[in-house]
């Protein structure tokens, strides 16, 4: 008596861990790459260098203080004539944005001079003096002072930016690094199924030739299809290690450091895409208004708008107002020299005006011609990167709609293909089918389901990448951004 053909049909989808590990999720994933990535890491240093850049800057407003000291002597043989001066002098310079330079200082100079015929007494001066030198061409203005700090926070702004579009970049290739890890998890298990499905088949032919019902041939068949149910278990795998490097990779792991990631533990299984889709016109709103490119062109146009204000700054002339005022004190000694020039003994002050022009203002008219064609290739550049925007979210938003009726498509296609298989199983059992006819409709079932799953990572990818554009991503996976900020 012939046994009834039992052929398992291959599972539609994983519901299931494939291994006995715990399993991997996508928020553990991603939490290890927002900590260990490579990439993410070296991003991060930028807005440190920008930020030491900007106090560098400032630091040309910062209180300068001086401090000098000299002895000189000289003596004549001839006459017995004898010459020993001492001095001393301290003080501070501040320099404001405005452009003003202030200096306050003070002096004490010793002087003692001997003669043959007699000495005269010693004379120390004391001074207490104060000097504003204001630029009213060239350097004045708080636009043009500051031009190199605020050039310097536009620069740590684009940092910022730039370490935000890094940490986009970062989670969606680890979340399509995680989903591709579960695209062929489950494609593995799918191949296991159908070895499985490849061996009862086999065991049915084997059975129904020896009792005369087939020959060889159909045996050979059953063989073959089982050989290459086996080939595909082993071309999978090889995919799958593939893509578990890519994910340990994204998450920072290292074979010689404490964290690795274990080559056979298991992730999520794709998740069933539910039909929405976004509005385009919101995600193109989205992502003009949080696009990293974007705001990091800004910055680097605010820059070169500074540098184009630098420029027409060096290329006016020096016209400097210079204003001196001090008081003067004299005695035999140095407290007393001080104290008679607190009593303003003396006082001295004066105005006056510099002014210089290199002759022809070449070089600084070339740099003003460069920094204003600089501004314009940045101004550009803005419109090209916003134009490739547009067309970016464009295309994801078109890709994923066309995918969301692919996935409609391919769930209809297993359905019928399952259908097809049983039908051609049951005729086979009944004597009414041909085995290649049983091995064509487990093919096509086949090839429907890696449609199927095909069609969902697809999808997945095609969220990911609109997400990372609308600037959607960080809210898909609960994550507050948190960019460093100037001090």
């Amino acid at each position: 008596m012939i046994r009834k053909l039992v052929i398992p049909l291959a599972i539609s989808s994983i519901t299931v861990p494939l291994f006995a590990q715990d399993v991997l999720d996508l928020d553990e994933a991603i939490n290890q790459s927002i900590e260990n990535n490579f990439t993410y890491r070296i991003a991060r240093v930028d807005p440190e260098i920008a930020r030491d850049q900007v106090t560098a800057e400032s630091a040309a407003f910062d209180t300068e203080i001086f401090i000098s000291g000299e002895v000189a002597q000289s003596e004549s043989a001839a006459s017995g004539n004898s010459y020993d001066q001492r001095s001393l002098n301290a003080g501070a310079t501040k320099r404001l944005v405005h452009g003003t330079r202030v200096t306050a200082s003070t002096a004490l100079n010793r002087s003692d001079t001997r003669f043959t015929s007699g000495s005269t007494p010693l004379s120390q001066d004391a001074d207490f003096s104060l000097s504003i030198r204001q630029p009213l061409l060239k350097g004045y203005g708080k636009q043009s002072n500051t031009a190199f700090l605020e050039r310097a926070k536009a620069g740590f702004s684009a940092t910022r930016a730039n370490l935000k579009g890094t940490i986009q970049d970062v989670l969606a290739q680890t979340e399509f690094a995680y989903w591709q890890v579960a695209r062929w998890q489950e494609q593995l298990a799918l191949n296991e199924s159908n070895l499985k499905v490849a061996e009862a088949l086999l065991e049915e032919a084997m059975e129904r030739q020896r009792v005369g019902l087939v020959t060889q041939i159909e045996v050979l068949q059953a063989e073959a299809f089982r050989a290459e149910s086996r080939e595909d278990i082993i071309e999978t795998t090889r995919i799958l290690g593939d893509a578990y490097d890519h994910l340990m990779e994204m998450m920072g792991a290292l074979p010689d450091t404490g964290f690795t990631m274990e080559a056979g533990r298991a992730v999520q299984a794709l998740p069933d895409a539910d039909g929405t889709i976004p509005d385009f016109d919101q995600s193109w709103t989205m992502a003009l208004n949080s696009d990293p490119a974007l705001a990091a062109q800004e910055a680097q146009i605010e820059q070169r708008q500074l540098d184009q204000i630098a420029a027409k700054d060096a290329a006016r002339a020096n016209l400097d107002l210079v204003l001196s005022g001090a008081y003067s004190g004299n005695d035999d000694d140095a407290q007393g020299a001080y104290g008679n020039a607190f009593d303003r003994d003396g006082h001295a002050w004066s105005i006056g005006l510099e002014f210089s022009m290199p002759w022809s203002r070449r070089e600084e008219r070339a740099n003003q011609r460069i920094t204003d064609k600089r501004l314009q290739k940045e101004e550009i550049r803005y419109q090209s990167l916003k134009q490739s925007l547009y067309r970016d979210v464009r295309s994801a938003w078109r890709s994923l709609s066309a995918v969301q009726q692919s996935l409609e498509a391919a769930r209809l296609t297993v359905s019928l293909q399952e259908a097809s298989f049983e039908r051609e199983k049951s005729k086979y059992a009944q004597g009414l089918s041909a085995f290649r006819d049983v091995l064509e409709a487990q093919r096509d079932l086949d090839q429907a389901r890696v449609r199927l799953l095909q069609s969902k990572f697809t999808k997945l990818s095609a969220e990911i990448d609109l997400a990372n554009l609308s600037g959607r991503l960080f809210q898909r996976h609960g994550i507050a951004v948190d960019l460093p900020e100037l001090n």
